[in-house]
C-alpha cells in the first residue's frame, strides 16, 4: 500500500509526533514517532538526532476514530508510568 500524509501533530515538548495517513482505498492509520538525541559516539552522523517510529496503528475505515486515537497515543506517550 502507498500511504500519504493527511495531517501531523506534535507534543508540547516537540519530542514526539503523530502523523495521520491515508491510502488510495480510503483507509486510515497513524504513525507515532519519538525524537532520539544524537550521542557523542555518533560523531555527527545523525546531526542533532533522529525520529524513530514507535508505533504504527492498525487500519481504520473512518478518519475521526483514527484522529482521536492518534491524539490519544500522542498524549499517552508523554505519561510516565
Amino acid at each position: 500500500m502507498d500511504w500519504r500524509q493527511l495531517e501531523q501533530q506534535e507534543s508540547a515538548d516537540r519530542r514526539a509526533r503523530v502523523e495521520m495517513q491515508t491510502d488510495a482505498a480510503g483507509h486510515y492509520r497513524y504513525v507515532l514517532s519519538g525524537w532520539i538525541d544524537a550521542a557523542p559516539e555518533d560523531e555527527g552522523a545523525l546531526g542533532d538526532g533522529v525520529w524513530s517510529v514507535e508505533e504504527i496503528s492498525g487500519i481504520y475505515g473512518w478518519k475521526t476514530p483514527c484522529r482521536n486515537d492518534a491524539a490519544r497515543a500522542l498524549r499517552l506517550r508523554g505519561v510516565k508510568g
